[in-house]
């Protein structure tokens, strides 16, 4: 039996049967078996035996060794388990013991490098933590221009769990000890380093965790307005890609400038523009009736990505206006990111309702409980040594009113301006406007009204005076905004809520940009009416009755 097929087998029971095949029959620990799928003939793809050793413990939701097919196709190879993690270190220590090289990268029949193929690459993508601690023991281990920070190529139908994460984010973070100088590694091909990397991976990996590896880079230096060979920054890569969650971890950290960046050629080549020019592409490739129809499944498969990156950059102000109209090609693309737009500004309600919520949670929680225990609580309504205390006495929503006062001291406003933050990412005209207006609200809601009920509006059943039966009220949400009447108005303050204020700033965006199909979700009988004004004109009355203008432009 050779070394090389008592690997691929696992079919080695001791270390001693690698030791004595090396000293005793002169196996070559440094071989590199050339893998490529059987039936096929051309390239192949070369991996060093101590590679070869590395067990799979992903269950090869994460592919760890790539055959050539012949086709510049790479299909992944699932080899045997050891039967036991003991075993593989042995085999693996017996190899490097009779002289396996644990830095060598292996090159193709082109001549071409393979850092993938390397032993400590391979241990990570097949996240095992015996063989990786073993490499990383070596002394003379070399990590620079094998591009260690490279997530996993994966398949699309490939699906990482949480461990699986886990042990690639600890692998990078032992890595970016060992060396920093690895965030900030270029690639000698294509000069990306690795935060362009990360943008152009399969979208397998959850947003969690592309956050704390971006984090990881950041913090290490990692570039991310650095351009590679194509003077594409990493927000273009993820732009062109597909990759909406690396396109959101980056927009979260770039400035609006840079997140309207140009190329040095054609300032107006933006990542949103890029990402049309991608969308527009696979959309037409659709039509084509002399496309092959696997390039076709390959562009149906990724136009979904193409649309959630751009509404993306979208969220985080990528500006409409500097997408290029100067060809039918470039008012084709247009037309292709408005629709996505029209997708965010109608999701920004819902988040205003969820931010708002949150800003309002704790009020509201302890309200209610204050609500229940204040009619409980023991008082004394005579002198002080009355000798039996009795309960508080309430009227009808007495002790609900002081529960809200009380409660309005924990109110959050700064997690309503997370929330915001976390879908409208970047700086904008809409998101100035949205924070400005949700602020507003939620301190008025905490500290101007009497209950929660103010707040939400809904219906109500009043008694009238003299009547026997009441009357069922529909209350509006909290007015607390107000248009200045001036004197055209005769001096009448119309007054409004928070959900015509966010209106008005989408109707503005849709109006801006030519965007259709804006919903507005409420008191549809009016139409958009009732959301007209001029955003000099508002602001609020306060307690003495006078408007305060809000400063909103």
């Amino acid at each position: 039996m050779s070394l090389a097929a008592g690997i691929l087998s696992r079919t080695f029971t001791r270390p001693q049967q690698v030791t004595e095949l090396i000293r005793q029959q002169g196996a070559d620990p440094n071989a590199q078996p050339q893998l490529r799928m059987e039936g096929t003939t051309g390239g192949f793809t070369p991996y060093p035996l101590l590679s070869l050793c590395i067990g799979n413990l992903t269950d090869n939701r994460i592919p760890s060794i790539w055959a050539a097919d012949g086709d510049d196709e790479e299909p992944p190879v699932a080899l045997p388990q050891w039967s036991s993690p003991d075993l593989q270190e042995a085999i693996m220590k017996a190899l490097i013991e009779g002289g396996a090289d644990i830095n060598a990268i292996p090159t193709n029949e082109a001549g071409v490098d393979c850092p993938g193929t390397t032993p400590v690459r391979v241990a990570i993508k097949a996240c095992n933590e015996k063989a990786f601690r073993l490499l990383m023991a070596q002394g003379g281990l070399l990590l620079g221009g094998r591009k260690v920070m490279l997530l996993p190529w994966t398949l699309d139908t490939d699906r990482p769990t949480e461990d699986h994460e886990a042990t690639l984010l600890s692998f990078y973070q032992q890595l970016i000890r060992r060396d920093p100088t690895l965030a900030t590694e270029t690639a000698a091909r294509y000069a990306g380093n690795p935060l362009h990397w990360a943008a152009a991976t399969d979208l397998v990996w959850s947003q969690s965790f592309i956050d704390s590896y971006i984090d990881l880079l950041v913090a290490n230096g990692a570039d991310m307005t650095a351009v590679d060979i194509n003077d594409w920054t990493p927000l273009d890569c993820a732009a062109i890609w597909g990759d909406h969650r690396a396109a959101a971890s980056l927009c979260r950290r770039l400035s609006s400038a840079d997140i309207n960046r140009g190329t040095p050629n054609d300032p107006n080549d933006t990542p949103l523009t890029a990402a049309a020019w991608m969308l527009d592409d696979k959309t037409q490739l659709l039509d084509d009736d002399t496309a092959e129809e696997a390039d076709k499944d390959q562009a149906r498969a990724r136009i979904p990505h193409l649309k959630s990156t751009i509404r993306v950059l979208l969220q985080a102000g990528a500006d409409i206006a500097r997408l290029p109209t100067g060809t039918e090609g470039h008012r084709r693309r247009r037309r292709l990111v408005l629709p996505e737009y029209k997708m965010v500004l109608n999701e920004v309600p819902d988040v205003v309702v969820s931010a708002v919520n949150a800003a309002l949670r704790p009020q509201r929680d302890h309200s209610m409980l204050l609500a229940r225990l204040l009619p409980l609580a023991p008082h004394h309504d005579g002198p002080s040594t009355h000798p039996s205390p009795s309960s508080l006495s309430f009227g009808p929503q007495e002790a609900e009113a002081v529960g809200w006062k009380i409660g309005s001291f924990l109110h959050e406003p700064h997690t309503a301006m997370a929330t915001i933050d976390g879908y409208l990412m970047g700086e904008s005209l809409l998101k100035r406007r949205v924070i400005a207006a949700v602020a507003h609200f939620v301190t008025q809601a905490a500290t101007r009204t009497t209950s929660n009920r103010e707040v939400v509006g809904g219906s109500r059943h009043v008694q009238h005076e003299g009547d026997a039966e009441s009357t069922k009220v529909t209350v509006p949400p909290l007015q607390c905004f107000a248009v200045n009447g001036g004197q055209q108005g005769g001096g009448q303050h119309r007054v409004l809520g928070v959900r015509e204020v966010v209106h008005k700033a989408r109707l503005d965006e849709a109006a801006q940009h030519g965007v259709e199909g804006v919903v507005k979700g409420f008191s549809t009988h009016l139409g958009d009416k009732d959301c007209q004004f001029q955003w000099q004109q508002l602001g609020y009355i306060n307690r003495r009755g006078q408007f305060v203008s809000l400063g909103i432009n």
